[in-house]
């Protein structure tokens, strides 16, 4: 709001100059003989006794044109405008007549002159780019973003991209997974409370964490980094945001198991892309959106965490641009057949300041446990697996990985059954099953 402090100390510093000379060299004395026959007439001073303060004068005159001035600049809409500056002057027309009933003499010429030009400046300027700025970002923005960041896109020098603009931006979506109604004896009601409650817990985490919301609802919330001002570091702000709200998640779970005996189940994505940004929609009914980028591929990684049992998964445009300061593990490979290319998924873990030798050691075996998976080689997966494993500790994605090292090593093609095979049905040992 610095901006419009200054540009409403311009109008109305300027417009209470241009009065006070005016008061001070007697331009308004005929105005104030009349007042004063005037009140005389009705019989609020009959001697013609008046007390005159001028500094009542001037500090009314100075307040006046300010405040009419600060007034008119920040408000957005245009009646309002017209409302606020009439209710103004209204205001100071009392004045005169009030104090006048207690044998004061008021001289109200100033303060109405100097209000009038402040809101005739401001006005003016509320015409031009600069001042139509709040309303726009009023009407294109508004409650999307937090008010530490809106109040940093009005003092920017430069406009969010209005008319269009193509950026580099991370996108996070986070989805709650309810329970399947056939499964659960809720209530209708206990559903909508469950749902308000994460929309209400993630969209307000997010916001103040400086994210734009593109979306929200009580199954799915969709923000974006980076989408309103060019910002190197979107990514890892979102990464940030996603980590932490992890933690925040884990307290709404309890309190899910407190009020209706089950956790909360909720998967994040993350990805990296270019989006063409800027207003969308029709006079008085746009607001700020964008085009392309890895708004999809969010969606579909936040939705994989069912799958895998993680919590928040990572695309690879994501992980280029953190992957120096994030700890990660694979998860899944990708093919897209558009573009002919094939993409790795991770799990983002910590940061990597944060993440002890143990904790790399551990991520490691996962890793290499992974790669034998993916080569066919169950026993030695297996293995690695177990090495991976924080006794304990509830992991996902481990088990979902073991689980499907375990089903491969019971095909006919592996080793356990070659043996079975061999020393069974070519050989002359029997199944201790059988014996």
């Amino acid at each position: 709001m610095r901006r419009y402090w200054l540009i409403s100390l311009a109008i109305g510093g300027g417009a209470a100059a241009l009065m006070l000379a005016s008061a001070l060299a007697g331009g308004f004395e005929p105005i104030v003989a009349r007042l004063s026959a005037l009140f005389e007439s009705r019989g609020w001073s009959s001697d013609g006794g008046w007390i005159r303060w001028r500094w009542v004068e001037i500090l009314a005159l100075l307040t006046a044109s300010l405040a009419m001035a600060f007034a008119v600049v920040g408000i957005t809409r245009p009646g309002r405008k017209v409302v606020a500056a009439i209710s103004g002057l209204l205001v100071l027309l009392v004045l005169s007549p009030t104090f006048a009933l207690y044998g004061i003499l008021f001289d109200p010429s100033g303060p109405v002159l100097g209000a009038l030009l402040s809101a005739a400046g401001a006005f003016v300027y509320s015409r031009t780019t600069a001042g139509k700025r709040k309303w726009l970002l009023e009407e294109a923005i508004g409650a999307r973003v937090s008010g530490r960041l809106f109040n940093e896109l009005l003092e920017s020098p430069l406009e969010p991209g209005f008319d269009g603009a193509r950026r580099q931006v991370t996108t996070l979506v986070c989805c709650h997974f309810p329970p399947d109604p056939d499964q659960t004896e809720n209530a209708a009601s206990d559903t909508l409370t469950m749902g308000s409650l994460f929309l209400r817990t993630v969209s307000t985490f997010l916001l103040a964490r400086g994210g734009y919301l593109e979306e929200a609802g009580p199954e799915r919330v969709r923000v974006s980094f980076g989408m309103l001002r060019d910002s190197p570091d979107h990514a890892e702000q979102a990464c940030r945001a996603a980590l932490d709200l992890k933690i925040r998640l884990r307290g709404l779970s309890q309190e899910f198991e407190s009020r209706w005996f089950q956790p909360l189940r909720c998967g994040v994505g993350l990805e990296t892309g270019e989006m063409t940004v800027g207003l969308c929609g029709t006079p008085g009914q746009f607001f700020f959106a964008g085009f392309g980028g890895g708004e999809d591929f969010a969606g579909r990684l936040a939705c994989a965490n069912r799958r895998f049992g993680s919590d928040l998964l990572i695309g690879p445009g994501a992980y280029r641009k953190v992957r120096d300061l994030f700890e990660v593990r694979p998860v899944e490979m990708v093919y897209d057949p558009v573009a002919c290319v094939l993409h790795e998924i991770f799990q983002l873990l910590a940061l990597r300041d944060q993440f002890s030798v143990e904790d790399r050691m551990r991520r490691d075996q996962f890793w290499q446990g992974v790669i034998f998976l993916r080569e066919k080689r169950e026993e030695e997966a297996l293995e690695a697996f177990s090495r991976a494993r924080l006794p304990g500790l509830e992991d996902g994605p481990l088990d979902y990985f073991t689980t499907k090292a375990q089903e491969g090593s019971v095909k006919p093609g592996s080793r356990p059954q070659r043996l079975v095979r061999e020393l069974t049905g070519e050989g002359h040992a029997r199944l201790i099953e059988k014996f």
